[in-house]
């Protein structure tokens, strides 16, 4: 199995870290199509993995603009994280660390202005600043790995050079 060139921190990347309280339409929506992603990359399947989770960030755009709603803001909030951290893994595995930051920022973003802002419920404020430690870890760790990586490449360089 070959590993991937970058790995985010693995917080929340599966339907698992929602519980099984009765689940509005999309949310249920939302779990199987990370399932279904989740079984693609494990099967090494990683475009049709990144299909599925495509199609999960969609649904969850769609359960956070719901995210005001009475029902479970915190597990809109979730979801919308995670599908962006699947995203991001998936990118990392096919090797495009650049479209892995650039999801994790977008999440990162979004989780910093539900945060700073006074329209938003207190509770749906202070889960994103819970889940901003996540998208961090996740950008610093991809951070380091470009980095690595970018040595790694500095000190074959050399070698290449000499063949």
């Amino acid at each position: 199995m070959r590993q991937p060139a970058l790995q985010f921190p693995a917080t929340a990347q599966d339907a698992s870290i929602i519980n099984d309280t009765p689940d509005h339409p999309l949310l249920s929506e939302w779990k199987q199509l990370t399932r279904e992603g989740l079984a693609a990359r494990r099967a090494h399947c990683l475009a049709h993995a990144l299909a599925w989770y495509t199609r999960a960030l969609c649904v969850a755009r769609q359960l956070l603009t719901h995210a005001q709603d009475s029902h479970a803001p915190h597990e809109r909030l979730a979801a919308y994280v995670t599908a962006h951290l699947n995203l991001a893994d998936c990118y990392a595995d096919m090797n495009q660390p650049a479209s892995a930051a650039e999801c994790l920022c977008r999440a990162h973003h979004k989780l910093m202005a539900l945060q700073d802002s006074d329209a938003a419920p207190q509770p749906l404020r202070l889960e994103a600043a819970r889940l901003l430690q996540s998208t961090r870890a996740a950008l610093q760790q991809g951070r380091r790995a470009r980095s690595a990586q970018a040595l790694h490449t500095l000190h074959a360089l050399p070698n290449a050079l000499m063949h």
